[in-house]
């Protein structure tokens, strides 16, 4: 008798519960209420001990200088080696700048065609123009050089004759071409800067120099690599 009578109790226990829980489901006058706020979850992953670099905006303006050391093919006999110096304005996206290289073969020649032996060189002017992106450290641009092979003098003589106009016919350099490159930052105003370039000389007078007669290639290949300080 007593288990019959708690068999009941408990169906009626669950008869009563089962019956509450539907009757709150499908009661009409039960308002269902919004979640009154939904916390956005954070996905940034910050380490400890070190500062986010936050991009500065330095407006539509901006410049630098940039040296590099370069290697390269075409313009001189075998591997060509040098470095250069540059001075660039920056306006929106939209780039100019004025550098002076002196480019040398990599084993020793003479130029005998002069009144003095000298050894062979390249000292160019280099004008370029062309598109740095603000968002991406990516950069193209078209150049325009004019220089001289084998300067008598050095560099020092050889900017004032190439500034004149005084460079000799059989030593002028003149050549177009372009090229693009990749300035990573490494401070607010410190870039590591590579390039990859293609000269196209205009004139390809040969010269005489210790082991026969020298004309530079049709094209001259070069890369770059350096250091550029200055506003973006």
């Amino acid at each position: 008798m007593a288990n019959r009578w708690a068999s009941s109790v408990c169906l009626g226990l669950v008869s009563l519960s089962t019956t509450a829980a539907a009757d709150a489901i499908v009661d009409p006058e039960v308002e269902l209420q919004p979640p009154s706020e939904v916390a956005p979850t954070s996905t940034s992953t910050t380490i400890p001990g070190v500062t986010p670099r936050i991009a500065h905006d330095h407006g539509p303006w901006g410049g630098g200088v940039r040296v590099t050391g370069l290697s390269g093919i075409g313009a001189l006999p075998g591997v060509n080696v040098g470095r250069e110096i540059a001075v660039f304005v920056r306006h929106h996206e939209w780039f100019g700048e004025l550098a002076l290289g002196r480019w040398q073969p990599q084993e020793t020649l003479v130029v005998t065609a002069t009144p003095e032996p000298v050894e062979l060189a390249l000292d160019v002017w280099s004008l370029r123009g062309g598109w740095a992106s603000r968002s991406m450290p990516l950069r193209a641009w078209m150049l325009v050089e004019s220089g001289e092979l084998a300067g008598s003098d050095g560099m020092s003589n050889a900017v004032a004759r190439m500034v004149s106009m005084g460079v000799p016919d059989e030593r002028r350099w003149v050549a177009v071409g372009g090229g693009v490159g990749v300035a990573w930052p490494m401070a607010d105003h410190v870039r590591l800067v590579g390039t990859v370039e293609l000269a196209i000389p205009v004139e390809r007078t040969p010269l005489m120099v210790s082991d026969g007669t020298f004309e530079p290639d049709p094209a001259a290949a070069r890369c770059a690599l350096g250091v550029e300080v200055g506003w973006r």
